[in-house]
């Protein structure tokens, strides 16, 4: 099974609909404000600024070639599931040591 890390980032914030002055004027970085996040772009990176209640912090994601095969790789090491959305979508697991990434599914 392969992981590779992936140029997308997610933060958890509440207010994170009047972060986008900040990231676009202060920071000069290209930002789109969406209906549910704020997608701030620099280079091939990608951060994604939104509201969950049921999490805080940073969320990193990681590639991988089969979403449902790395899920079940992963549960078998300790891994718990957070949100499954399904590929596409969120699939956020929780490693054996608390930190949360995203998994998602290479075209």
């Amino acid at each position: 099974m392969k992981f590779e890390l992936s140029n997308h980032i997610a933060l958890q914030h509440p207010d994170w609909k009047n972060l986008q002055s900040f990231y676009n004027d202060v920071l000069g970085l290209d930002t789109t404000l969406n209906e549910n996040h704020l997608h701030v772009r620099s280079k091939d990176q990608n951060l994604y600024i939104m509201d969950n209640d049921e999490l805080r912090g940073v969320v990193i994601e990681f590639n991988v070639e089969n979403v449902e095969e790395a899920r079940h790789h992963l549960e078998k090491h300790g891994c718990s599931v957070v949100k499954w959305e399904g590929k596409g979508n969120d699939c956020y697991m929780r490693d054996p040591f608390g930190l949360v990434f995203n998994l998602w599914e290479k075209k």
